[in-house]
C-alpha cells in the first residue's frame, strides 16, 4: 500500500521518502513495495494534513474510490502504524458485511507494508481539498460527531463513506456514488 502525502504533510511530520532510508536493506524493501504497487489505483492512497481543535489530523483518501478515512490527533510516532489504523477503520466501516471483512483481511495480508511517497496527483489533491471544504467544512463539521466530550471517529468514518456522495469520471462519464460502495465493488473485482 502506498500513501502519497502532500508536501505540507511530509514537512510537518518529517516523513521519510523511500530513497532517503539510510539502511540499504530497508530502503530496498520499501522501494520494491513502491515499484510493485505504484500505478495500481487500488493500492494507492492520498494523505493530507488538516487541523481540528489545534490537533493534527490526517485525511487518507483512496485513489480509485475516494473512500476517505479521517484520523484525528495523529502524532509523528503514530505514522508508523498508519496502515494499521486505516485497516482497522476499513474493517469497522464494513463490519456489517462478512464478505468485505474477509476480503479486507486477505487484502491486508497480501499487502502488509505501507510506504510513503510525495503526492503529485492533482486530481486526488483536488478531491481531498473539495472533500475537506464540503464535508468537513475545514474541520468544523467534526463537532457534529462529538458525544459526551468524545469525538466518535468510527461514526464519522462510516457516515462520510456510506452517506456522502462523491463524483468521478468513470468510462468517460461523470458518475455519482458512495465511496464505501465503490470501494466494495473494486475489491470484489480485484479478487474475482
Amino acid at each position: 500500500m502506498i500513501i502519497y502525502a502532500t508536501k505540507q504533510t511530509v514537512d510537518r511530520y518529517g516523513i521519510k521518502m523511500p530513497e532517503n532510508f539510510q539502511d540499504p536493506i530497508m530502503r530496498q524493501i520499501v522501494l520494491d513495495v513502491y515499484n510493485c504497487e505504484k500505478n495500481d489505483r487500488l493500492l494507492e492512497w492520498g494523505a493530507k494534513l488538516f487541523y481540528f481543535d489545534r490537533r493534527k489530523c490526517i485525511q487518507i483518501c483512496h485513489f480509485a474510490s475516494k473512500l476517505t478515512v479521517v484520523l484525528v490527533d495523529i502524532k509523528k510516532a503514530d505514522l508508523e502504524s498508519v496502515g494499521e489504523l486505516v485497516a482497522r477503520y476499513l474493517i469497522d466501516i464494513y463490519s456489517d458485511n462478512k464478505r468485505m471483512t474477509n476480503l479486507l483481511k486477505r487484502f491486508f495480508e497480501e499487502h502488509p507494508l505501507v510506504c510513503f511517497a510525495k503526492l503529485t496527483d492533482r486530481k486526488i489533491i483536488s478531491a481531498m481539498n473539495r472533500f475537506q471544504s464540503i464535508y468537513l467544512e475545514d474541520g468544523y463539521r467534526l463537532y457534529d460527531f462529538i458525544e459526551d466530550g468524545i469525538l466518535k471517529t468510527i461514526n464519522l468514518n462510516r457516515k462520510i463513506n456510506k452517506e456522502y456522495l462523491v463524483s468521478d469520471k468513470i468510462d468517460g462519464k461523470t458518475k455519482y456514488y458512495y465511496p464505501a460502495k465503490r470501494f466494495e465493488e473494486l475489491l470484489i473485482n480485484y479478487y474475482k
